[in-house]
């Protein structure tokens, strides 16, 4: 007969609940007053992070579009430049200078300056004088402080801020342009000003030379006081259509210091506000400061997620603001939506979860008070003790009869599959990296193989091309000869060794085909090199190239092995990489130092293999994507005609390909944690030197081992 259990009600422990209440009330409240705290608490942090979440996204999008509106801004003033600089440059502008005795007519700089869209354009001798300009007017000098500085400004685009006298002498119009009444502004720095009459000009600085001899520069100005249609152009951009909230309205201003002298902000709905000033917090941030401001700003009447960058004259001051933003309103009553719907949210959830906790806790304390007598008999001593027979058929009773066995099998069977499933996941990652290894070996010689046959289809073709050019070279270099002998004065020289270089040019890039179709032809005799005494002697080689872009170079030769390769080879190799960095320095116009840096280093290859690399490495522009893929191929290159071929870099992977080694590629590198520019060739040489049919051969016993094995289902 099974024992029966004493469930007589335990003592009472003088706790604070009030006598008459029954266990499932104490119960409910228990678990609610739980709920009613931590729910709100957890409420406001969940907000409280949201809230921050979405000020931060503001934050990132203003910061967005000022970083958009900055290039926007940089590449109009880039297009101007590149205008007047092919302008000056142009087959036109020579034939006109021979035409008029190397003077520059007023009406072409008036009507090349209107093209620009510049308020003037005058070309200003060495010595000063202004030689031609528009708006038209005599030949003056430059005072001795405006000489000067033009003269310590490097050519390209510059930031300027113009004196209303240094604009007047340049033409009364814009000096009436540039001239903007001050409008009182709330929360702006209180000022005495009336009227702001200076200009914020971006400058155009340009050479001027006629049959080698410097006429003088070409100095343009687009002046930004009261150019609408730019602020506008950048504007349209940054916010286009649905780019912002419904309501919001997205705006640009240029500053000339704390004036908006530019703008699409509207004063009163309609009429733009110009001549109204930054307020006091933004302009001791951004002027007083230099410092960018990416935080809301009370912008003329009402607030806006704004962003203001300093504007830099080229000797560094700080002249004037670039800003972009957009109105806060739409975005501050989305948030005030927001939040009376996680209120109400939050309400519901409470009461829901009340209402939970009532449902379920009904019928569950008759059995939960048995099984705590049960294990109070257990603690007790007493090993008899049981549950019993709960009368009902729920999972209580289970639970009543299981309860031990299951924990016990539960554990068990929680370590078997943690077990089973750390070998499934092995298994799993084994044979994915024996498909990715063999995918990868099987890419390798089907490319390999597509090299080899095209090189002997090309061989082919480019001996018979070469032998087809070589004799018609040959017989005009003969010919030349005789008329040079015929025709003795300058100009015919000059023609003829243009000829000649033509000519030679022609037989290089023949010649430069063999080599890279017919290797072994061209192969040179192999000896274990140092490296690092090729770099240098390469240095040696590429020093006029260098010297002419100013570059600085840096060294860190660190390699200690050597490596079995032609000599002649590997110079010339390094040589083209020497004479490509400093040809992508040309032009170098950052604050930073056009900067060339080789590095060397002992490598370990997969295969287990010692070799050696090498990096040469610039900070020049960066190479675009479209183009970093394509720098290897026959015939392509990005120089002007003349300049370049296309075989360097493909004739120089070949070279290094045949004996086991290679070269790549990447841009941009430089700086190394945000990289924007600059470019990086790397060079890995075998210590031992394989040639690349040896490789091809052992890539393909390697790839026939895989298959067979995954054939054979190992």
């Amino acid at each position: 007969m099974e024992p029966r259990i004493d469930l007589r009600p335990f003592p009472s422990r003088g706790h604070f609940w009030p006598s008459h209440w029954t266990v499932k009330t104490k119960l409910v409240v228990t678990a609610c007053i739980p709920l009613m705290v931590l729910v709100p608490v957890v409420a406001m942090l969940v907000w409280s992070a949201g809230q921050a979440a979405y000020n931060k996204i503001l934050i990132s999008k203003v910061r967005s579009d000022l970083v958009l509106a900055q290039q926007k801004f940089f590449d109009l003033k880039m297009d101007r430049r590149d205008a007047l600089r092919s302008w000056a440059e142009s087959a036109y502008l020579r034939q006109h200078l021979a035409r008029n005795g190397g003077k520059l007519d007023p009406n072409e700089l008036g009507a090349q300056a209107e093209k620009l869209g510049l308020a003037y354009l005058r070309l200003v001798g060495p010595t000063g004088l202004v030689r031609s300009a528009h708006p038209s007017r005599v030949s003056y000098m430059l005072d001795p402080a405006s000489f000067k500085a033009l003269n310590d400004r490097r050519e390209g685009v510059h930031m300027v801020l113009m004196s209303a006298a240094e604009m007047a002498e340049v033409s009364e119009t814009m000096a009436a342009r540039a001239v903007q009444p001050i409008v009182p502004t709330n929360a702006a720095r209180p000022s005495a000003k009336s009227v702001e009459n200076r200009g914020l000009v971006v400058q155009l600085l340009q050479p001027l030379y006629h049959q080698g001899e410097f006429l003088g520069t070409l100095e343009g100005g687009l002046l930004l006081n009261g150019n609408l249609a730019l602020v506008d152009q950048i504007n349209d951009l940054i916010y286009s259509p649905n780019t912002l909230l419904e309501g919001s309205i997205g705006t640009t201003t240029i500053f000339v210091e704390d004036v908006r002298v530019a703008t699409t902000v509207r004063a009163d709905g309609i009429a733009r506000a110009l001549g109204t000033r930054v307020s006091e917090e933004v302009r001791r941030s951004v002027l007083g400061r230099g410092e960018i401001w990416l935080e809301r700003a009370y912008v003329v009447s009402d607030w806006y997620v704004a962003a203001y960058a300093p504007l830099l004259s080229p000797e560094g001051a700080r002249i004037g603001m670039f800003y972009v933003g957009f109105l806060e309103e739409p975005y501050a009553s989305l948030k005030t939506q927001l939040l009376y719907l996680f209120l109400i949210a939050v309400g519901v959830s409470m009461f829901l979860g009340a209402a939970l906790v009532v449902r379920l806790t009904s019928g569950i304390f008759y059995p939960l008070r048995r099984m705590n007598y049960v294990m109070s008999r257990q603690e007790g001593g007493d090993t008899a003790a049981r549950v019993g027979d709960l009368r009902r058929q729920d999972e209580f009773a289970d639970l009543a009869e299981h309860f031990d066995a299951l924990l016990d099998q539960l554990e068990s069977r929680r370590h078997e599959l943690e077990s089973l499933n750390t070998e499934l996941d092995e298994r799993v990652r084994q044979r994915t990296a024996d498909l990715q290894a063999a995918n990868q070996k099987l890419h390798q010689a089907v490319e390999q193989l597509l090299a080899s046959e095209k090189l002997a289809v090309m061989g082919q073709l480019t001996a018979g091309i070469a032998h087809e050019f070589n004799n018609p070279l040959a017989i005009m270099m003969g010919h030349l000869d005789l008329i040079r002998i015929a025709l003795s004065d300058p100009e015919s020289a000059k023609n003829l060794r243009l000829l000649d270089e033509q000519i030679q040019r022609m037989r290089n890039i023949v010649q430069k085909l063999l080599q890279f179709c017919r290797p072994d032809e061209y192969a040179s005799y192999t000896e274990a090199l140092d490296v690092n005494e090729v770099v240098q002697d390469s240095l040696f080689f590429a020093k006029a190239e260098m010297e002419a872009v100013n570059a600085q170079v840096e060294l860190e030769l660190q390699a200690r092995n050597t490596v079995q390769i032609s000599k002649t080879e590997l110079q010339q190799v390094m040589v083209n990489l020497l004479i490509n960095a400093a040809h992508a320095l040309e032009g170098h116009d950052r604050r930073a130092a056009a900067l060339i840096r080789i590095e060397s280093r002992d490598l370990q290859l997969p295969d287990g293999q010692d070799a050696v690399g090498i990096r040469v490495m610039n900070n020049g522009d960066p190479i675009p994507e479209q183009q970093l893929r394509l720098i290897f191929r026959m015939f392509y290159t990005t120089k002007q005609a003349g300049r370049g071929t296309g075989l360097g870099l493909p004739v120089s992977r070949m070279l290094l390909q045949r004996y086991g080694g290679d070269l790549t590629a990447r841009s941009p590198m430089y700086p190394e944690d945000q990289p924007d520019h600059g470019a990086c060739f790397e060079i890995v040489l075998r210590c031992k030197a394989r040639p690349s049919a040896d490789i091809l051969k052992e890539s393909a016993q390697q790839l026939l081992q895989m298959e067979k094995k995954l054939s054979e289902g190992n």
